[in-house]
């Protein structure tokens, strides 16, 4: 069915739907794999073409307005057509498909190097499945997973990867006007971003609790939109340094936080882990870690 104005596309509704679940532009820049420009750009010209405003442009990132939250239900009605026909479409393509399951940070990471696991023509396609917790790779619901914890399970062949390593980071202009960032005073004397209660979900977000209570200057839902603040200068936050130091918006005011630190382990399937294509991106995705090891201590 086309739009009645040309301006308006498919193109420019996915990455509204992009933006609206990262809660800013740079979260769904990761995954969409557009320039934050290119979306803020993007989503100007779709509130042009609609005649609509639908985000408020917020330090903390982009929030939606009522206008905006009424094109979400209508855009999420579309994707789920969308996968509908993606279902179908699985069988006209030769390429098998691997899915990754892992958590919110891992899959950034994953996604930004997505070229070195599978190549664009010929090798396998790849399902990146956010949320390492929530699918069962004992039930087949994914092909490989990194996780934080060696697995227990019978049936699952485990590998360890490395470490991660956490530190505090805040944009170059917050740590410049509060010098104490950089100093065990910045647990009480600086602002904060940080999850909400119901969000969080890691070892980070309790620690840091402990040491600035319950109420950060800003509470957020979503990881990117912790980020998202931080690189405004709304205040520190506690990243992975393969987050935080990959971000030119954010400098570093700590050593890595050693009760932080732990290992990664990738984890398949014991009988589906020889499948050809699984095995490929497998190799692929252990060598893409080893390499960049560095950037994650």
């Amino acid at each position: 069915m086309p739009f009645k104005n040309e301006k308006l596309n498919w193109e420019d509704l996915r990455l509204f739907l992009w933006v609206a679940k990262a809660g800013g532009l740079s979260g769904a820049s990761a995954l969409a794999g557009v320039s934050a420009p290119t979306l803020s750009r993007r989503m100007t010209g779709l509130e042009k073409a609609l005649g609509a405003t639908l985000f408020e442009r917020l330090q903390s990132g982009y929030r939606l307005t009522a206008q905006g939250e009424e094109l979400l239900a209508r855009v999420q009605e579309m994707e789920e057509k969308s996968r509908a026909i993606q279902q179908w479409q699985k069988h006209l393509d030769p390429r098998p498909v691997v899915r990754i399951t892992s958590g919110a940070w891992t899959s950034v990471f994953i996604a930004r190097h997505l070229h070195q696991l599978s190549e664009r023509q010929s090798g396998p396609r790849i399902e990146l499945l956010i949320g390492a917790d929530f699918l069962n790779l004992s039930r087949r619901e994914a092909d490989l997973a990194i996780r934080n914890k060696m697995p227990e399970q019978q049936g699952l062949a485990r590998r360890r990867i490395g470490s991660v390593a956490f530190a505090v980071y805040g944009s170059p202009c917050y740590v410049e006007n509060n010098p104490q960032a950089q100093s065990e005073e910045r647990f009480e004397a600086c602002d904060w971003a940080a999850l909400t209660a119901g969000s969080a979900t890691g070892l980070s977000s309790s620690w840091l609790q402990e040491r600035i209570g319950e109420s950060p200057r800003l509470s957020c839902s979503s990881p990117h939109s912790v980020l998202e603040a931080a690189i405004s200068g709304a205040g520190l936050c506690v990243l992975p340094r393969f987050i935080g130091g990959s971000e030119k918006g954010l400098v570093c005011c700590s050593d890595p936080i050693d009760a932080l630190t732990h290992n990664q382990w990738q984890v398949s399937h014991d009988e589906s882990r020889w499948s050809p294509s699984i095995m490929q991106v497998s190799r692929s995705l252990f060598e893409l870690f080893r390499q960049h090891q560095d950037s994650f201590v």
